[in-house]
């Protein structure tokens, strides 16, 4: 019976992900088109149109940088340059028509062409052979020394320059041919491309552990398995651009060839150059870390206090008791529940030098490329918020407080094309969106800080998961009622503590965050508290504003906590091959759960979000009182 159950399985999965695989295949350059394009609207608006192939090798041409291995003669780098004329584009990333088979298979599987040209918001991936960078480009983003970079830095390259870029293109050179591969640096190559390793893996081995599972429970039939095992590469590149150097070898004898890869990307040890760059600033980190551990968590915390600090009673219970389930910092914190107004806060508070503890290297400095993948993921959601505001009324101008990165901001114009974003944050990434071209303006600083100057500048201000973060939420009310004009609108979105799901998590439900979040208010506090400050709520959305991945989050944390990432300067103990190992089994069992979960988050868990029009989050839109009271 189980062959019946369980080979069929195998092969229907095995078929369905390579057709997934297959359409994330680049297609083909057809210089042909790029000439016949020349004279279209992209090029016109840059001043090239009309450009042959023989002029566009001047001084506007752009740049290519190519990997260590990669020869481009001057006609292929003509064809990638009148393409990328010819369609307006700042960005393409070049591959070459015979990849190497398992480069070719990492890249379908982490690579979107769809999503690459369409969103700015995720970080680029790349084959790492050659990118073709726009004269604008290398101005506004720059461009690495010259010399002969190894794929692992083109590939981060494109991640850091794909932001910058307002329109991106992956193209197939039939003509190029690939580097020779080296598997001891594909550790590095799938850590450049935004990969994790040990989820990477566990990924690869599942199919694996499932056809071989077939093959010893269901003899002969585990055959078909095999075969349909081995089979899966032809059907992912067969007839497509690419043609992988190595794929007969990849595909006949894959029950082999897998594992040999498993076992020396598992043995790589090569560092890129931005490994080598992060690993410097993670070593020069440990001494504060050190220090600052040695000399106890307990100082980081105010007196405990014995009253609601939102409406001041003292019927007070204690809701959660977390460690940093996140980042791994050492610490545990508590969050109470007012028995009076529902409202959930830390306590005890961290004290400043606690929040600087707790906050460094979180979404600015070694933490960046891991808040910003984090953050790129939520593009529907942020054009929901926009829609919000937009059935309201229609800003000219619009600040975003608590921005980070402002992917909000890159998002939201999209939906409000005329209105003008600003973004205020107290990190470095605000600075970055703004030469990123996400917001006109940047504010680094305190909010309450900076109101004298942006009093009266902006008709929408909104905090997108910020209030929860801040010491004292009703005076960011304050400067926020103080700032707009009237008539003026503010946008909040908070955490709900009042979701029924919430309790079935524990401390692994991520609004929690712990230590960050300090506190949290039922919606009808945070309505009680703009209305004392003239801003009358207009809307709200509860259902609507669900996020559905509580599930999922939930089972990562979980994992997370018991496979954790040591290589961080705050960790006591570095890792070992051994832990190495521990990580990739732990997360080869927890894959499947993550998955699972997902598909619960998005169907069951997002129903009943939408039935009990109650979430895991939620959106108040108010506006503030005109003159003598009237809305």
């Amino acid at each position: 019976m189980i062959d019946l159950v369980l080979v069929p399985l195998i092969v229907v999965g095995l078929v369905l992900n390579g057709l997934r695989l297959r359409a994330h295949v680049p297609t083909v350059l057809s210089t042909a088109a790029a000439r016949d394009g020349a004279e279209g609207p992209g090029a016109d608006a840059s001043g090239t149109g009309g450009a042959d192939l023989g002029e566009v090798a001047g001084a506007d041409a752009g740049a290519m940088v190519t990997a260590d291995g990669i020869v481009m003669d001057e006609a292929v780098r003509h064809e990638v340059t009148a393409h990328a004329r010819a369609d307006g584009l700042e960005l393409v990333d070049v591959v070459p028509g015979d990849l190497l088979a398992t480069a070719a298979r990492d890249l379908v599987r982490v690579f979107d062409p769809k999503a690459f040209r369409a969103s700015r918001l995720l970080r680029g991936h790349s084959a790492g052979a050659a990118v073709w960078v726009s004269p604008g480009l290398v101005t506004r983003a720059g461009l690495p020394e010259a010399g002969a970079p190894e794929a692992a830095d083109v590939m981060e390259l494109v991640r850091r320059l794909r932001p910058y870029a307002e329109h991106a293109d992956v193209v197939v050179v039939p003509a190029l041919r690939a580097a020779a591969d080296d598997l001891a640096k594909r550790r590095a190559r799938l850590r450049a491309n935004g990969v994790s390793v040990p989820v990477h893996t566990a990924l690869e081995v599942i199919p694996y552990a499932l056809t071989v599972a077939a093959l010893a429970v269901a003899w002969p039939w585990g055959l078909i398995a095999v075969a349909a095992y081995s089979l899966q590469p032809y059907l992912v590149f067969a007839g497509t651009a690419l043609r992988p150097r190595g794929l007969h070898t990849a595909a006949l004898l894959r029950a082999v060839h897998d594992p040999y890869v498993w076992v020396r990307t598992a043995a790589g040890r090569w560092r890129s150059a931005a490994e080598i760059e992060h690993d410097a600033a993670s070593d020069a980190a440990v001494p504060y870390y050190q220090a600052e551990v040695a000399r106890g968590t307990g100082r980081f915390f105010e007196p405990r206090r014995e009253t609601c600090p939102w409406c001041g009673s003292a019927e007070l219970a204690v809701r959660l008791r977390s460690t940093d389930l996140v980042m791994g910092k050492p610490g545990a914190f508590t969050l109470e529940r007012c028995g009076g107004c529902g409202h959930v806060f830390q306590n005890p508070r961290l004290t400043p030098e606690g929040l600087d503890f707790y906050y460094r290297d979180a979404y600015d400095g070694l933490g960046a490329g891991i808040a910003e993948l984090i953050f790129a993921t939520g593009a529907d959601v942020y054009r929901d918020r926009a829609r919000m505001l937009a059935r309201a009324t229609s800003p000219k101008s619009w600040l975003d407080v608590g921005t980070g990165h402002a992917h909000f901001c890159a998002v939201a114009r999209e939906v409000l094309p005329d209105t003008v974003f600003d973004g205020l944050d107290q990190g470095a990434g605000i600075e970055e969106a703004e030469r990123r071209g996400w917001v006109a303006t940047a504010h680094r600083g305190m909010f309450p800080g900076l109101a004298d100057e942006l009093t009266g500048q902006y008709d929408v201000i909104s905090m997108h998961h910020y209030l929860e973060h801040t010491r004292d939420p009703f005076t960011e009310l304050d400067t926020a009622a103080r700032v707009l004009p009237p008539g003026g609108f503010l946008l909040i979105e908070l955490p709900d503590p009042q979701w029924r799901l919430a309790p079935l998590f524990g401390r692994y439900w991520m609004p929690w965050f712990q230590p960050q979040h300090q506190h949290m208010m039922p919606i009808g506090n945070l309505t009680k508290a703009l209305a004392d400050r003239g801003l009358v709520t207009v809307s709200t959305e509860r259902g609507p504003a669900h996020q559905a991945n509580d599930l999922v989050i939930a089972a990562y944390l979980f994992f997370a906590r018991l496979a954790p990432e040591r290589s961080t300067p705050w960790s006591a103990r570095p890792p070992t091959p051994l832990w190495r190992t521990w990580q990739a089994v732990v997360w080869t069992v927890g894959i499947p759960t993550l998955a699972a979960g997902l598909l619960i988050d998005q169907t069951l868990v997002r129903a009943l979000a939408r039935r009990w029009d109650l979430g895991n989050a939620y959106r108040v839109l108010a506006r503030k009182e005109e003159p003598g009271g009237a809305a």
